[in-house]
């Protein structure tokens, strides 16, 4: 049997708030200092990794409260405004997944080449990787703006019941 299209908002939901948290987490982490930096100095690295998959955890998790009819032209729109905010997320995302494939030059996108999987620079909340820049502090808010859409809803999802 299908779930009803409250019970798939509460999924979406719960799931949304969870990537929500974890990118609050990793930004507060990309802007710590923490005790396994001593040995592990490419902590900061690895946590930039962890938050371009909760932004797209969060996406994720829009898109599946964009497939309730009842409110899916409103989650559309604000899944359209977070994807303008950042246009190459689902890129970042593919290669940092299929590191493998990307290593040898084997990636599903051409023209990522293996010689960058391993540059990257930040400054401050801009962080730069493949080519392409990300402001976690923009990422963060637009999170949070996504998120708060999503809420909304639930006034529509209560008459449903």
């Amino acid at each position: 049997m299908k779930p009803t299209s409250a019970a798939t908002y509460e999924r979406a939901r719960r799931l949304a708030n969870l990537s929500l948290w974890t990118i609050s987490l990793q930004y507060r982490r990309l802007n710590s200092i923490e005790p396994e930096d001593d040995k592990f100095i490419l902590r900061k690295w690895s946590d930039f990794l962890f938050f371009i998959v909760a932004l797209t955890r969060l996406r994720r998790a829009a898109n599946l409260a964009a497939k309730i009819p009842e409110i899916s032209p409103q989650m559309r729109k604000a899944i359209k405004t977070f994807d303008v905010a950042f246009p190459n997320l689902k890129t970042m995302r593919d290669v940092a997944e299929h590191i493998d494939d990307y290593a040898c030059d084997c990636g599903h996108d051409a023209s990522i080449s293996r010689y960058s999987l391993e540059v990257s620079s930040f400054d401050g909340d801009d962080w730069k990787w493949l080519g392409f820049e990300i402001n976690i502090k923009n990422a963060l808010d637009s999170s949070v703006c996504l998120f708060k859409e999503l809420k909304y809803c639930s006034s529509i999802i209560k008459k449903l019941k």
